[in-house]
């Protein structure tokens, strides 16, 4: 019985390590070709205030799209890497752009205390990279099918889905192979 129980602990805890929430197999659950402009229109503000709009994804090859929220480990641990890849890949034409979805209250209000805990992760991982706030048009698109979080897809120029969505965390070697296949298509 003790030895069940420490396997069942075991398989939590590495679930936990990679996602909160929802299918973690460690592969694309999509292949992209449902979600052809699927972030083609939409407007929100970024956690600094501006405002944004799919015209973010132009003149970029390849957009990394990262779900994320303010209470995921799994989703707070992987931003440092994703900050460097961003760095990393920059000359390539490659971005990353950050969703922080929990912090939109259904009355259509965000939750002040929530955009000061997701100003603090930005800021204490060292994220450089635009964080969208979550916005009627992109819960339309895309946040009201997210069931786990990080979510991570890959956009093209015109907010195509590309390849994913990927469910769950990775490093950055992990990350940096999906990225350079993705690139090579």
């Amino acid at each position: 019985m003790k030895k069940l129980l420490c396997i069942a602990v075991s398989l939590i805890m590495l679930f936990m390590l990679t996602a909160c929430g929802g299918n973690n197999d460690g592969t694309s659950v999509s292949d992209g070709t449902d979600g052809k402009g699927l972030l083609s229109s939409f407007t929100a503000e970024t956690l600094d205030g501006e405002k944004a709009d799919q015209s973010i994804f132009e003149g970029k090859k390849v957009t990394m799209v990262n779900i994320w929220a303010t209470f995921c480990g799994p989703c707070i641990n992987e931003m440092p890497d994703l900050q460097k890849l961003h760095e990393d890949y920059a000359d390539k034409g490659f971005q990353v752009v950050g969703i922080v979805c929990d912090i939109y209250e259904y009355n259509g209000v965000f939750d002040e205390s929530g955009i000061k805990t997701a100003k603090d992760i930005v800021k204490d991982t060292g994220v450089k990279y635009v964080s969208l706030l979550p916005s009627e048009s992109l819960n339309e698109a895309k946040l009201k099918d997210v069931t786990s979080v990080p979510e991570t897809l890959f956009v093209d120029e015109t907010g195509s889905v590309i390849a994913g969505p990927y469910i769950g965390s990775r490093s950055y070697d992990s990350w940096a192979q999906i990225i350079d296949e993705v690139l090579a298509k």
